[in-house]
């Protein structure tokens, strides 16, 4: 049975950069957040009334991409830059009651087809590494939020990854964080994916 790993974290915590980095160094396959394909994202951000149709365009993309790498994966492990549980507290963080029930049905659906990650990742960031990080990534609708808004998301997600996941979470402050091979802090994220993989084989 093919299992997922995981990275999770607030926005610019890394996530993408380490799914790649080791995806390459450990030689397994990974899946990337297809942001871009959501078409409601910058209305979303603009405080447009889309909370319900961006929420449940981000959970079919995620469903989509891991019903395909689940199918044609060749090895064990796959890595990821995000945790499909994540939408559920997204979700719950922007939708109304009735809406939250539409989001809910579909998303129990998805579940039951696709699972939750075998394990997490968490990269916690500070609020002064995370300003940095958003205009270095240069996102325009990320730059022109307030970053507050970003910590105040990023503290429920994380609430919910210590509390109720059905996942195995390692957390990990990354503000020291840099793809260096000596970077101490790579190493202990390293060490933790390389134990994963060995005890599961």
């Amino acid at each position: 049975m093919v299992k997922i790993i995981s990275f999770e974290g607030c926005v610019g915590a890394g996530k993408t950069s380490l799914t790649n980095y080791f995806s390459y160094e450990l030689k397994c396959e990974k899946v990337l957040e297809a942001y871009e394909k959501n078409p409601f994202l910058e209305d979303f951000y603009a405080k447009s009334d889309v909370a319900l149709e961006t929420e449940i365009t981000f959970l079919l993309i995620h469903f989509s991409q891991l019903k395909k790498a689940l199918s044609e994966c060749k090895g064990n492990f796959i890595l990821s830059d995000f945790s499909i549980e994540k939408d559920l507290v997204y979700a719950k963080l922007n939708l109304n009651e009735k809406e939250l029930k539409v989001f809910e049905q579909i998303y129990n659906y998805v579940i039951s087809k696709v699972g939750v990650p075998y394990a997490v990742i968490y990269l916690d960031l500070s609020l002064n590494i995370l300003r940095r990080r958003i205009f270095q990534r240069g996102r325009p609708y990320e730059i022109n939020a307030d970053p507050t808004y970003f910590k105040k998301y990023n503290d429920k997600v994380k609430e919910y990854f210590k509390k109720y996941t059905h996942s195995k979470v390692f957390f990990f402050n990354v503000d020291d964080l840099d793809l260096e091979p000596e970077n101490k802090k790579l190493t202990q994220i390293r060490n933790k994916i390389m134990e994963l993989i060995k005890n599961d084989l």
